[in-house]
């Protein structure tokens, strides 16, 4: 909703801006390992120790439970039988995440990012309270459907650590019941997020389904639970279109399921995504995609999963990624898992993506990406200049035109055709284009929204500060006057226009709009990300500097200015 709210909005400046262009200015992812074994003491430490609670949890699989999924699944299970077993929990570490599996079911219960923080201090962690990752499904046509996550999974090892140039495999065993077995080969390499997972079945129908599921989407990870909110859904690529599910508040459930070219599905958050790429074996897929309301405030109820019912085959492969929304990371996995950032429009898109490199580039020569972008707004100014020049001259010959034109009203106002034809021969006469000033505009329209998209979206810009009090250029900057948080840049950004306004102005009919639209541009800036603030005042404060030189030496008018891009 408040995205639509914000493109309404530009959109209205948009029309604004088009019908005065002469008056302000717009800018707008292998093979196991042969690294040596870390301290057995330690991973078996490690294995053992909790994602939250006691480190072994006793867990009693009765008779009930079985027999119930028996009665479901004709032998699958044997009624009567107790089954019991502690639940253990398998680490896997490498230097990029820590990874925590249970042995109920098999679930990956932990998958903490350790090249990211919290505003806390603390890992960031994409598995939510409650969640559970890779839940493993049995579907026959005969028996019907089953889900494993009471079902002991055995691992092949305590748990592994890795690191960044190795690689290893941890299996998974899990005997179901009726001669049923199901069992789990997961490959990791130190330098990748995510991991390979590998999934068979013995004693199943050739024509059984293996799924998996995510259930809970991606955990909270910014200090501001809304910031994570807005961006929040489950997504997937099928036959070549991207398909989304966003549910707040109270939503009812909302699904979609396919069969068919699926491509990927994962659940993201602003900066973060978990992801199933189906592989090799998976040669008749399924998704589905759920998501529902829990409250305001509370991450949604959202899932996704993916089956696959292999011809003859006993199992099926797939890619799990679970890391940052990061373009490189995504873009090497040669699926379009990279379209999971949401860059805006196709044209829009593209434009972006381009920033994003020339911005990361930069990086590696400026590294705070404050400065980047005023060197980027500077950079833009000289480029534009050409054509906000040509925009300067006819604005002024616009103004000089305006006795004239009026004289034309005053003769023919009764007469709106004549008026039309006689104020257009006037232009023709003396080389004026009406529209002159709606070009630059327009060329930056597209820059200004891909800008819209870089700083709010990227996570390189993600805890990036600048000076000052400026720490975070992703969200809007915040300075106590008080005990009330202030967005500084946005109120910098409205006197800065009104500069602009006041330098320019000539009709003093047009006094009302100076001061209206400074306050309505701070208005719609207020919310926004700092880095977007900072780039918008850095052009108006060089197209103030413009103006000053113009008027000095001469080489001009004072004219309208253009907006920034």
């Amino acid at each position: 909703m408040e995205d639509r709210r914000t493109l309404a909005a530009f959109l209205a400046i948009g029309v604004i801006l088009f019908l005065l262009p002469y008056y302000y200015e717009w800018v707008g992812l292998a093979k196991p390992s042969t690294a040596p074994a870390a301290r057995e003491e330690d991973v078996a430490q490690r294995a053992s120790r909790p994602a939250e609670g006691p480190g072994e949890i006793p867990a009693t699989a009765a008779s009930g439970q079985l027999g119930s999924a028996a009665a479901a699944v004709p032998g699958l299970g044997v009624p009567g039988e107790h089954r019991s077993f502690v639940e253990r929990r398998v680490v896997v570490e490498t230097p990029l995440q820590r990874l925590t599996f249970s042995t109920r079911g098999g679930v990956l219960v932990g998958c903490e990012l350790l090249q990211y923080q919290r505003i806390d201090g603390s890992q960031v962690e994409l598995v939510p309270p409650g969640g559970r990752g890779l839940l493993v499904t049995l579907d026959e046509p005969a028996r019907g459907r089953l889900a494993l996550d009471d079902v002991e999974f055995v691992p092949s090892a305590p748990g592994l650590r890795l690191g960044p140039q190795d690689e290893g495999l941890l299996r998974f065993l899990a005997e179901v019941g009726g001669g049923v077995l199901v069992e789990e080969t997961l490959r990791f390499r130190g330098d990748r997020y995510g991991f390979e997972l590998e999934l068979r079945h013995a004693g199943l129908e050739e024509d059984a389904e293996l799924a998996l599921r995510w259930e809970g989407g991606v955990a909270l990870t910014e200090g501001d639970a809304r910031v994570d909110l807005r961006e929040a859904r489950v997504l997937a690529l099928f036959g070549g279109s991207l398909t989304k599910i966003q549910a707040s508040g109270n939503d009812r459930e909302k699904t979609w399921e396919e069969k068919g070219a699926v491509q990927w599905a994962g659940a993201r958050s602003k900066y973060f995504l978990v992801a199933l790429v189906p592989g090799e074996g998976a040669e008749r897929t399924r998704v589905r995609l759920q998501g529902a309301g829990q409250g305001k405030g509370v991450l949604p109820a959202y899932t996704f999963e993916i089956g696959a019912r292999p011809e003859r085959k006993r199992g099926w492969r797939t890619t799990v990624y679970a890391g940052p929304l990061e373009y490189d990371s995504l873009e090497q996995y040669g699926v379009q898992l990279e379209r999971a950032i949401d860059f805006g429009w196709p044209v829009v898109r593209q434009i972006s993506w381009l920033l994003l490199v020339i911005f990361k580039w930069m990086f590696r020569f400026v590294p705070n990406y404050g400065w980047i972008i005023v060197i980027f707004g500077v950079a833009i100014k000289i480029l534009l200049y050409p054509l906000t020049h040509k925009t300067y001259e006819s604005s002024a010959k616009m103004q000089e035109l305006q006795p004239e034109i009026e004289a034309l009203r005053q003769k023919y106002g009764n007469d709106q055709q004549r008026l039309s034809r006689e104020t257009m021969r006037l232009y023709k006469e003396r080389g004026v284009n009406p529209l002159g000033g709606c070009l630059p505009m327009l060329l930056q329209m597209p820059v200004f929204f891909a800008l819209y998209n870089l700083f709010g979206r990227t996570i390189e810009l993600r805890r990036a500060p600048f000076i000052w009090w400026i720490h975070d250029l992703s969200i809007p900057d915040s300075l106590a006057f008080g005990g009330v948080a202030v967005h500084v840049l946005p109120v910098l950004m409205g006197i800065s226009m009104f500069v602009q306004q006041k330098m320019t102005m000539k009709d003093p009919k047009q006094a009302m709009m100076v001061y209206l639209m400074p306050a309505m541009m701070v208005f719609i800036f207020w919310g926004m990300s700092s880095g977007l603030v900072l780039y918008w005042t850095v052009f108006n404060v060089l197209s103030i500097a413009q103006q000053v030189l113009v008027s000095r030496f001469g080489r001009g008018r004072m004219v309208a200015p253009l907006r920034p891009a």
